[in-house]
């Protein structure tokens, strides 16, 4: 289930990184190309919905993404990317970080994001993402950026037309997570 994520309050007493200067938005972003063109899938959320989970300390913050829900630059390719997803046996992208890592990197600037693992069609992979910590409105924002390679997660990167168009094994996956403060010394993330 997508949605906002509440656990514990891991960040209490913990001041907030400087204000960002554009404005946050909860986004998954899928960008890549083929030997003719390039595209996109796009995943927005500006109504999430709640869900209510008592995580402990070294649990992980985790966020699923229904692929259906995706928008494509070329129309045309949407069902081919769900079957490149493998959308009916695995309908949700997960990105997950560790609470523990987070709180880390909020104490110490010097630390990096934490470990993000991405699965896609039930393949999980761990990276360490260059990517940025800020204030947004209150609220902490989680901001990052991974080039992935589809074989990676035993995928093949589909051909069409006999093979003349061919799409490129690597993607690039951006995204951004609200990170909400509640009153009940607690945190959420949200896409």
């Amino acid at each position: 289930m997508l949605g906002m994520v509440i656990f514990p309050g891991i960040l209490q007493g913990q001041p907030l990184p400087e204000d960002m200067p554009a404005t946050c938005d909860n986004y998954l972003y899928i960008s890549g190309e083929s030997n003719v063109n390039q595209f996109s899938f796009t995943y927005n959320s500006d109504k999430p919905k709640k869900s209510e989970k008592g995580l402990s300390y070294n649990e992980n913050i985790e966020i699923n993404i229904p692929i259906k829900e995706f928008e494509a630059s070329n129309p045309l390719m949407y069902n081919d990317f769900l079957q490149l997803m493998k959308e009916s046996e695995h309908p949700e992208i997960t990105v997950s970080f560790s609470k523990k890592q987070l709180q880390i990197a909020l104490q110490n600037a010097s630390e990096p994001c934490p470990e993000i693992r991405i699965t896609i069609a039930g393949i999980t992979k761990i990276y360490n993402i260059e990517c940025s910590l800020a204030k947004c409105s209150g609220n902490l924002y989680l901001k990052g950026d991974e080039v992935v390679r589809l074989s990676d997660f035993k995928l093949k990167p589909p051909a069409k037309l006999l093979g003349l168009v061919k799409v490129n094994n690597e993607i690039t996956v951006n995204f951004g997570f609200i990170i909400t403060f509640t009153g009940n010394n607690s945190i959420s993330a949200t896409l």
